[in-house]
């Protein structure tokens, strides 16, 4: 039984062939780890059809395999994780550092350079899975501290507000907010907005 914190037996993986023809080796290894393979891409055929394959087959994780990783290739990434995010495993016979960093800042999760030994793979998809959640861990915490910065701010602009507009000092200001969110069920910050708003009109007149 598979106790890993990233399980793939039953993992949806979409491999994406840009021409290395290794698929059928693939094919053999994610069956051995009990994945399973929703659908190979042919890039060389359809170079253009990475992300309409992405959004048909909603895979968990994408597996591209290429000689090396063009830029037209990492655009179409690029654009894919912007509408949808998921890990994604690129493996390419040479890159340099240019595309190196390239790929990751077009979305791959991880990068395995010269060929894909079929034993690795199971490791790799491991750290693609574990790089993602970290990157998306790390994002939510960067959005959550913006969050707490801007209501910060909302709060302190209403808080002047009443020490103006009442006379009050800043503790004062502060606990008249908390008796005013704690009175209307709300948030410090929504009733800062809605303090805000309210002084703009007023001046508006």
């Amino acid at each position: 039984m598979d106790t890993s914190p990233f399980p793939l037996p039953g993992l949806r993986v979409l491999l994406a062939d840009a021409g290395q023809r290794r698929s059928p080796v693939i094919r053999l290894e994610l069956i051995r780890l009990r994945c399973q393979l929703v659908d190979v891409l042919d890039l060389v055929a359809e170079p253009d059809a990475l992300a309409l394959a992405l959004q048909r087959q909603s895979p968990e994780i994408l597996l591209i395999d290429c000689d090396q990783p063009t830029p037209a290739l990492l655009a179409q990434l690029a654009e894919a994780q912007r509408q949808h995010p998921r890990p994604v495993l690129l493996v390419a016979e040479q890159m340099t550092p240019e595309q190196m960093r390239a790929a990751l800042q077009a979305g791959a999760s991880a990068l395995q350079l010269a060929g894909l030994p079929p034993q690795r793979l199971g490791a790799l998809l491991q750290l693609a899975l574990a790089r993602f959640e970290h990157d998306q861990s790390l994002q939510r915490e960067l959005r959550q501290t913006q969050t707490q910065l801007a209501e910060r701010k909302l709060v302190e602009r209403a808080r002047g507000i009443l020490m103006r507009e009442q006379g009050l000092d800043e503790e004062a200001a502060f606990q008249r907010l908390r008796q005013l969110a704690m009175a209307g069920g709300q948030t410090l910050a929504s009733v800062a907005t809605r303090l805000i708003d309210a002084d703009q009109l007023l001046r508006q007149r």
